[in-house]
């Protein structure tokens, strides 16, 4: 029997895993169980043999963006091009209204693939990891519950232009993860800190400045009690200055993609940290 692409399942969530971790990515079986539960139709299986052996997924976010993820082979498969068949299936599904935003965060070695695909740079993004300095700060940061929805959805409006409830709300009934909130006149900023298969991820994370960011990685520190953690953080002066003054440091640079032309998406001086690859 040859390759065939259909739809992922719930009992194929293992196996999925087993992929990501042979990637070296940090997904945990919460990361693709929430993907399976937000986009359902968008979470794709490649088979041999009726074997899991690649997936893809195309998350919605917000009404015209598409985010494409999880694109995976076994390790013992690729380059048979089966990487290629899950990426034109995932741009079939991203297209199917004609004037999405499609989007990515492409490694080095996936960007060449992509920009023959037809995508277009847009901006750089680099993971960070280390271990959080500790930081001195005046701001109030609080431990947020799903209650907070509301608030947190109305900040992140305002940094994205897309309204993301959803995955916020999902993020924030996750057992395994908090939110810390800062605040000064009102709602500052936020930082969602989730479990990781090699460490803990930061990510979205909103600040209208460096002082409430500032609090929300000294809160994130005093947390972890010294564990390192990792943030996927769209270049920028403002970001660099403070992740290096935090202690952290580049583990690797990727590039935010759009299919066809530029669009800066997901991004902003408020957006200090990207929620995942799969999410953008």
């Amino acid at each position: 029997m040859g390759f065939v692409i259909d739809s992922l399942r719930s009992d194929d969530l293992e196996d999925g895993l087993r992929l990501s971790t042979q990637a070296g990515w940090n997904q945990t079986p919460a990361d693709w169980k929430r993907a399976l539960d937000l986009c359902p139709e968008g979470c794709l299986a490649g088979r041999l043999a009726g074997r899991l052996v690649a997936t893809g997924n195309v998350a919605t976010i917000g009404p015209r963006i598409r985010w494409i993820g999880l694109i995976l082979v076994d390790e013992g498969l690729r380059g048979r091009g089966y990487g290629s068949l899950m990426m034109d299936r995932c741009l079939g599904l991203a297209r199917r209204g004609g004037d999405e935003i499609v989007g990515l965060d492409a490694s080095d070695l996936g960007r060449p693939v992509y920009l023959k695909k037809g995508f277009v740079d847009v901006s750089p993004i680099d993971r960070w990891t280390g271990v959080l300095r500790a930081a001195d700060d005046s701001l109030d940061v609080r431990q947020l519950t799903p209650n907070s929805l509301r608030s947190v959805a109305e900040l992140d409006l305002e940094a994205t232009g897309v309204d993301r409830s959803p995955l916020l709300g999902s993020l924030l009934r996750d057992p395994g993860g908090i939110c810390l909130a800062s605040y000064g006149a009102g709602l500052e900023g936020f930082l969602f800190l989730l479990p990781g298969r090699s460490c803990p991820q930061a990510g979205p994370v909103v600040a209208r400045d460096e002082a409430s960011l500032s609090a929300l990685l000294g809160a994130v520190s005093r947390h972890v009690r010294g564990a390192p953690v990792l943030l996927d953080v769209p270049r920028s002066p403002d970001n660099t200055r403070m992740l290096e003054r935090s202690g952290l440091s580049i583990a690797r640079r990727l590039t935010r993609m759009t299919l066809g032309q530029s669009h800066p998406v997901l991004m902003g001086p408020m957006i200090r940290a990207a929620v995942s690859f799969t999410w953008g």
